[in-house]
């Protein structure tokens, strides 16, 4: 986990993502629980989104991905040029693999989705202790 870096020091992008409106809080509760604050969310979305990255299979997960018209809240985060390069191409990427069409912020939500079930997974099997 990254709580400062280098990021800070790369240019950003600001971008706005749609996510399940149940998702929401639950972004809030993980960041905070992995010791971040909500002026640290840049870092926290860039973690997710290398998490994601380093997943050989991240291509399917992205396909499978799935969302139902109408439960979307549209949050705005900022990340680095690089990593929204990186989200740029692996829409090309899944496009060309899985034959269907996606987004950037399927991508997102895909890395939000892997890191709210890595916490989840951590915490029912007593790996994790939030208490500092």
């Amino acid at each position: 986990m990254i709580i400062t870096n280098t990021t800070s020091l790369k240019p950003i992008k600001r971008m706005a993502v749609r996510i399940p409106l149940k998702m929401v809080s639950k972004i809030e509760s993980n960041l905070l629980k992995s010791g971040y604050n909500k002026k640290q969310r840049l870092f926290w979305f860039e973690d997710i989104l290398r998490d994601l990255f380093e997943n050989s299979d991240y291509h399917n997960l992205i396909a499978e991905e799935f969302i139902e018209a109408g439960t979307t809240k549209i949050i705005n985060l900022s990340i680095t040029t690089d990593t929204f390069k990186i989200i740029n191409d692996a829409v090309k990427e899944v496009e060309q693999k899985e034959s269907i069409k996606t987004d950037r912020s399927s991508v997102i939500r895909t890395a939000i989705l892997q890191r709210l079930i890595k916490a989840d997974s951590l915490l029912t099997h007593g790996s994790i202790n939030y208490g500092k």
